[in-house]
C-alpha cells in the first residue's frame, strides 16, 4: 500500500457485479451464489481505466461477507480473478455483513483518511464513510429511487471510460454527475464537489 496514493475503494455487489435480489437469506449461503454473479461490464472498464491511466490511485475492492458462509471470500476472490484480476489479493477487503466499511478500515488499515473515497450503490454504507472521507454512489437502476444520498453519483449507464473520468474528476474536486435518465453529464457545481 502506499501511503502517497489516493484511494478508491469500490464495492462489489450492486457495483461491480449486478445485485441480484434473493427471497431468502438461505441463498447467500448457497454454493456458486457470488461466483456466478454477472458482472456489471461498465465498470469494470471503468475501474480498469482508472487502474491503467491514474497511478496516483491506488484501487482496492471493499465488499462485506457473510462471516459464516464458507463460500463468500472465496467465490469473490475467483469472481475478481476472472473479471477484474488487476486488483490483487492484497488489495480485496472483506469486512464483516453489517460491519462499517469505515470502521473495519479504522482497525485493519489505519483508517480512512480524508482523500479516500468509496464506490458504492448502499447509501448506508456511503453516509457512514463521510466524514472524513468522500462517497460516490453508483446509480445501478434500482437505487436512489429515496433520495436519501443528495451528493456525488455516477450511473453504470455510462461507457467505462466515460465512468472513470466522471470518478476521477470527482476525486480530483472537478465535481459531475451523471444522471441515468438523459445518459449525460450535468454541469460541476460551481462550488467544485458537492
Amino acid at each position: 500500500m502506499n501511503n502517497k496514493s489516493q484511494r478508491l475503494f469500490v464495492d462489489m455487489d450492486g457495483t461491480l457485479a449486478v445485485f441480484r435480489p434473493v427471497d431468502t437469506l438461505e441463498k447467500l449461503y448457497e454454493k456458486d451464489y457470488f461466483a456466478n454473479l454477472e458482472p456489471q461490464m461498465n465498470v469494470i472498464d471503468g475501474i480498469r481505466h482508472i487502474i491503467r491511466n491514474n497511478p496516483n490511485i491506488e484501487v482496492f475492492v471493499l465488499s462485506a461477507v457473510l462471516s459464516d458462509s464458507p463460500y463468500a471470500v472465496p467465490e469473490k476472490n475467483t469472481w475478481l480473478d476472472k473479471y477484474l484480476p488487476e486488483v490483487d489479493a492484497d488489495h480485496r477487503l472483506y469486512p464483516v455483513c453489517g460491519e462499517s466499511k469505515k470502521e473495519f478500515l479504522k482497525e485493519s488499515y489505519g483508517g480512512v483518511r480524508s482523500d479516500d473515497f468509496l464506490l458504492d450503490d448502499y447509501s448506508k454504507n456511503l453516509h457512514e464513510w463521510e466524514p472524513p472521507a468522500k462517497g460516490i454512489k453508483v446509480m445501478n437502476g434500482i437505487n436512489g429511487k429515496n433520495g436519501t444520498w443528495t451528493k456525488d453519483k455516477v450511473s453504470i449507464e455510462c461507457d467505462g471510460k466515460t465512468f472513470a473520468e466522471c470518478v476521477v474528476n470527482i476525486m480530483q474536486r472537478r465535481s459531475q454527475e451523471y444522471d441515468l435518465s438523459n445518459r449525460i453529464p450535468n454541469r460541476p457545481s460551481r462550488g467544485g464537489h458537492r
